[in-house]
Order: C-alpha cells, then structure tokens, then sequence
C-alpha cells in the first residue's frame, strides 16, 4: 500500500498567495475608472488647487475673486476632486510611515542633497511646477491620462505617450548619474 504522505502536495506551495497579475489589476482599474467617469464625471488633481485659491480669495478679496475671470469661473472648492487629494496626501503620508525603506528611498531619490530641508525645498518646488504645467496644459496626468485614456481620448493617448517617454528619458539620464 502507498504511503498517503507521499502523494501529498507540499504545505509551503499551498500556503502561498499568489499576487494578481499585471492585466487583472489593470482591467480592475479600468472597470473602477469607467464606473467613477460614468457616477461623478472625469477626475482631475489639478483643478484642487486654483478652486482651493478661488474659494480663499472670495473670503479675503471678494472683489477681486469675483472680477478676476479665471477665478470668477472656479466652482465651490468641496468636490469629489477634493477629496481625491486629500485621500492622496493621506495615504502618501500613511506609505511613507508604513513602508520599510522610506528614509533611505528618499535619500537615494535625492542623493545629492544633503540635507532634509534641502530635499523638501526641492520636492516642493518640483510639485509646484508640476501643478504650474498641468495648469498650462488643461488639466493633470489623472485628468489627461485615467480619465482620458478610459473615455479614448486621443489627446489622453497623445499625453500619456508623451509622459512616459519623457519619464524613460529622465531615467534613463538619472540612472547615467545626470541631473
């Protein structure tokens, strides 16, 4: 007679979870974007910030708020984009306190300052000029590429593709030690 023990599987292989791949997470991800398009509208970050400058202008300079046109055409600051960016702050925070390596990414992400003041003034300054182009360009990454690319927008396509190449770009010159 067999040993039973013999045909069983191995508990190690059992036990483990197997992580989704890369093309279930991406089709979950399309299903969640084309149902948030289709209940509350197309995302954005960007836009937070100039309704966030609209609504404390109309409180300490109404007039000017209410005669400059840019801020005259800013809807209330509390949307579904809001809180977007609140929930992206939150769990930015809450990952960098969470994650094992967090101090040492940062150092390797800005290697060559030496100081945490110094990578904060950078990072900052890095996150206002990208708020500055998304402005320019008519909205932010999440607006031209999730909501664009799930709604087939050719100018969602146009800036993704143009996003990634300049990422590859920078990486790849990053990588080679430039700046």
């Amino acid at each position: 007679m067999a040993n039973p023990a013999v045909h069983a599987p191995p508990v190690a292989a059992s036990a483990e979870r197997k992580l989704p791949s890369w093309l279930t997470l991406g089709i979950i991800f399309g299903v969640v974007s084309a149902a948030s398009i289709l209940l509350w509208g197309p995302i954005g970050v960007s836009g937070t910030y100039p309704r966030f400058i609209a609504a404390i202008s109309r409180y300490v300079v109404p007039d000017y708020a209410t005669s400059n046109p840019y801020l005259a055409k800013m809807p209330k600051f509390f949307t579904t984009e809001t809180m977007l960016v609140v929930g992206l702050l939150i769990g930015g925070f809450v990952a960098s306190r969470l994650g094992k390596d967090a101090k040492p990414a940062m150092q390797m992400v800005h290697a060559s300052e030496k100081t945490p003041t110094s990578r904060y003034r950078d990072a900052f300054i890095g996150g206002f000029l990208i708020i500055l182009g998304a402005r320019i360009a008519g909205g932010c990454t999440s607006g031209h590429i999730i909501s664009g690319i799930t709604q087939l927008s050719v100018s969602g396509m146009i800036f993704a593709a143009g996003v990634f190449a300049a990422g590859i770009v920078t990486a790849k010159s990053l990588a080679r030690g430039g700046r």
